[in-house]
């Protein structure tokens, strides 16, 4: 694992096609910046907490081969590890000094895939004890063709360069038994594109690609 700077961070992103969202970029929120026919999917997290770690490597194993990758948290700061305001933060911080992670460090931290174990319990802290939009963390692969986002809404989040690509993810993701969710997580959700809206009358919404 190494600590790369914000700085270093946003300049290799930017080289891989990855940064801020022109339209909201003070809210610090990464996404995939060339032309494109972007399109984005989300699972909900399983309601088994123990199951998240093979959700988070599956939808890991769905991207294209990578052979490193950074995990940047929407904040741009990692915590205080010596700092704890709850017992969930004293857990998350434990596993993030056991992934590695430096103390208060502001910028990105680069995984190889032979650290794969590392960056899943770093997202799987995430998962459990992710309470707000500073708390979601995204990942971007070294070829930056798609991007993860871990959501406080309790979902992942990604993205892809192309419509054929998604859907490609989707068939991978159902046969792994994660199929697309057919309800909003929570009334706060702004709905996709992708979700149909329910009909009149409906307590259910339906998923499309």
């Amino acid at each position: 694992m190494d600590a790369v700077t914000e700085k270093d961070f946003l300049r290799w992103a930017a080289g891989v096609g990855i940064g801020f969202d022109p339209r909201y970029p003070e809210s610090r929120s990464l996404r995939l910046l060339s032309p494109c026919d972007q399109q984005a999917r989300f699972w909900v997290f399983p309601h088994d907490p123990t199951s998240w770690p093979y959700f988070a490597g599956t939808v890991l194993g769905g991207l294209d081969e990578w052979k490193s990758g950074h995990l940047w948290p929407h904040s741009g700061r990692w915590p205080d590890l010596e700092q704890s305001q709850s017992y969930g933060d004293a857990v998350r911080n434990v596993l993030l000094r056991g992934a590695g992670i430096p103390s208060g460090w502001t910028g990105a931290v680069q995984f190889n895939r032979d650290e794969e174990d590392e960056l899943v319990a770093v997202l799987f802290g995430y998962q459990l004890f992710g309470g707000c939009e500073y708390d979601d963390l995204f990942f971007v692969p070294d070829h930056g063709r798609q991007l993860l986002q871990t959501d406080h809404h309790d979902v992942i989040h990604v993205s892809c360069a192309t419509k054929e690509r998604v859907q490609k993810l989707v068939i991978y993701m159902a046969e792994a038994g994660y199929e697309l969710p057919t309800e909003l997580p929570d009334l706060t959700f702004i709905r996709p594109e992708w979700m149909v809206r329910p009909k009149p009358g409906s307590v259910s919404d339906g998923g499309v690609i």
